[in-house]
């Protein structure tokens, strides 16, 4: 695990587990000021940077080359044909297998911009749109540390990558299910 993952992991956990004894010890989430329009009974506890992804497949394509042109005839015509038309098929391949591994399902950015966290919602400010992701559609949620992986009713699995995504998660549970979640600890990787 490179350094600077291995520090935003540890972060993102002792900042999830400091705001998880906050609330054991009767802390509520806090209102803050922001400068989008909410809903009456809506109220926002934070804003941050980040991107939503989802779990995607997409169209991967290839250019196909065939033999091409025949050239002369004789051994030498005849060699270089069959090379040209070993290579172009080697390439076929490598071309093929690359254009699968991009169409394979996979996290893909579907937009980035400031995420606000609010008692109803994650509501995405993105680069060229809304995202709104209401807490009653999350039919299942997650943290790994990196990001917050949702299961949304009628939607592809979505992840939402911040900084700190522990604490995110705990304040989300906190709002959505008045429940409070204890990220694990980290084991020293000796």
């Amino acid at each position: 695990m490179a350094h600077s993952t291995a520090t935003a992991l540890a972060e993102s956990r002792k900042a999830g587990r400091e705001l998880a004894h906050a609330f054991n010890q009767g802390a509520q989430p806090q209102e803050v000021s922001v400068d989008i329009v909410l809903p009456a009974g809506e109220f926002c506890v934070g804003a941050t940077a980040g991107s939503v992804l989802e779990w995607a497949d997409s169209e991967g394509q290839y250019m196909k080359k065939s033999g091409g042109y025949v050239i002369g005839g004789g051994g030498f015509g005849m060699a270089l044909n069959a090379a040209r038309l070993t290579t172009n098929l080697m390439g076929n391949g490598i071309r093929k297998a690359r254009a699968g591994r991009e169409a394979a399902f996979q996290w893909r950015a579907l937009d980035q911009g400031r995420l606000f966290v609010t008692n109803r919602r994650f509501a995405v400010q993105g680069a060229r749109q809304w995202i709104d992701l209401w807490y009653p559609d999350i039919r299942m949620a997650e943290c790994n540390g990196r990001t917050i992986e949702l299961e949304m009713s009628g939607s592809p699995r979505t992840a939402l990558e911040i900084p700190t995504p522990d604490y995110w998660f705990v304040m989300f549970h906190k709002l959505a299910y008045d429940r409070i979640v204890m990220p694990p600890e980290l084991r020293n990787q000796a």
